[in-house]
C-alpha cells in the first residue's frame, strides 16, 4: 500500500474551553460546527490507513470535549503514538487513569510562577494546574511543561525551568506567543530582544540542572543560545516537518495558528486530501523557499531553519519567507 507523505498529525479536535487567556489565538474556533463524533473516528481510522505514525491532539481544551475519549481510544487501538496539549485545570482521577491506560504524553500548559501565570491565564488557575499535575503523577502519566512566552512573562524562563524539574516535568518546553488572535489584539507578543533573552536564561538553567530544554515554533535558536548551551536544547523545524494540521471543522491548514485553508477532511479520504496538499503552491512556497533575505541566505543554518517560522513572518512582515522576525540574524539585517 502506498503510504501518505505525511507521518504526523496536529489535530485541534474542539474550539470549546473553559478559559479566556490574554494571548490566545484558538478562541476563532468557538461556536463554529465542528466535525461529528462519526466524522472523528473515521479520521481516526484514516490516519492509521494513511500510516499516521503520531498524533497530537489539541484545542480549545480537549479535555472538556465529550468526544475526546473515544478519540484517544480509536488511537491507542489503531497503535497510534498519541499526546493531548491541556490548560491543565480539567485533568482529574478519571481523566489521569484513562491517559495512563491509554499511554499518552501529556504537555500541560504552565506559564511560570504563580502570580505571572494568573495574569495571562486568569485567576485560581495556577493551583488548579498543579493539583491536575499531581494527579498525572499519582498515575504515572508522562508530561512536559510548556511555558507561553509573552511579554507578561519573559522574564521568568528560568524560574520555570527550575519549576519544570520541581514538580516531575520529563522536560521543560518554551513556545513564544504568537502574534495572532488576542496575543496580537492585546499587544502581549514578544519582540526579538525578549524571546532570545528569555531562551538564553532558559538554556542556562537547564544546563546548570541537567535538564534538556526544548523549544517549539523556534527553528532560529541555534543562532541565540551560545555554542556551549547547544546540547542543552532540542529545536523543533517546521518547515522540514512531515505534518498535516486539522482544524476542528475538519480543514487541514498551512499552520494552525492561521486561518490558510488548503483542503478538508469532510466528505474526502483522508489520503486524497494530504496528496492533494502536497501538491499546493503554498506548501511548496514554505517547504522549498524562495527569495528569502539576505540575512538568511547566509546563514549556516538555513538549510534546517529554512527561514523560519513562516506565520510570524507573513503577520509582522507581510510574506512568507520574509524571514522570521524572533530571530536575531533577520531582525539585525532588517535594520
Amino acid at each position: 500500500m502506498q503510504t501518505c507523505p505525511v507521518d504526523t498529525a496536529i489535530w485541534i479536535i474542539t474550539g470549546v474551553c473553559n478559559l479566556n487567556c490574554l494571548h490566545c489565538y484558538a478562541y476563532r474556533w468557538r461556536g463554529r460546527r465542528e466535525l461529528s463524533l462519526e466524522e472523528k473516528m473515521r479520521l481516526v481510522r484514516e490516519f492509521s490507513e494513511c500510516e499516521i505514525e503520531y498524533v497530537n491532539i489539541s484545542g480549545g481544551e480537549p479535555l472538556l470535549h465529550p468526544h475526546t475519549r473515544q478519540v484517544l481510544e480509536g488511537l491507542r487501538e489503531a497503535g497510534i503514538e498519541t499526546s493531548i496539549v491541556t490548560n491543565g485545570t480539567m485533568i482529574n482521577d478519571e481523566w489521569s487513569r484513562l491517559l495512563a491506560k491509554l499511554e499518552v504524553f501529556v504537555f500541560v500548559s504552565l506559564d511560570g510562577p504563580k502570580d505571572v501565570h494568573e495574569m495571562q491565564r486568569g485567576p485560581g488557575t495556577y493551583d488548579r494546574v498543579i493539583k491536575g499535575i499531581e494527579r498525572l503523577k499519582k498515575h504515572g502519566v508522562p508530561y512536559a511543561l510548556v511555558m507561553a512566552v509573552s511579554k507578561l512573562n519573559w522574564r521568568y524562563t528560568s524560574e520555570f525551568v527550575e519549576l519544570a524539574v520541581k514538580l516531575g516535568a520529563e522536560r521543560p518546553i518554551l513556545i513564544p506567543v504568537m502574534p495572532f488572535g488576542r496575543a496580537l489584539e492585546n499587544r502581549i507578543y514578544v519582540s526579538t530582544w525578549e524571546y532570545n533573552r528569555a531562551v538564553i536564561n532558559a538554556a542556562r538553567k537547564a544546563r546548570e540542572l541537567g535538564v534538556k530544554l526544548q523549544l517549539w515554533c523556534s527553528p532560529f535558536a541555534f543562532m541565540t543560545v551560545p555554542p556551549v548551551n547547544h546540547d542543552d536544547i532540542v529545536v523543533s523545524y517546521c518547515r522540514l516537518a512531515p505534518v498535516v494540521d486539522i482544524d476542528p471543522q475538519g480543514n487541514v491548514l498551512l499552520c494552525d495558528v492561521m486561518d490558510i485553508v488548503l483542503g478538508s477532511v469532510r466528505g474526502k479520504p483522508l489520503r486524497e486530501v494530504i496528496e492533494m496538499v502536497e501538491r499546493h503552491p503554498l506548501v511548496g512556497e514554505v517547504f522549498e523557499p524562495k527569495g528569502l533575505p539576505e540575512a538568511c541566505k547566509k546563514c549556516p543554518y538555513v538549510k534546517l531553519c529554512r527561514g523560519g517560522c513562516f506565520t510570524r513572518a507573513l503577520v509582522l512582515r507581510g510574506s512568507l519567507n520574509a524571514g522570521d522576525p524572533l530571530c536575531p540574524r533577520v531582525a539585525l539585517h532588517a535594520r
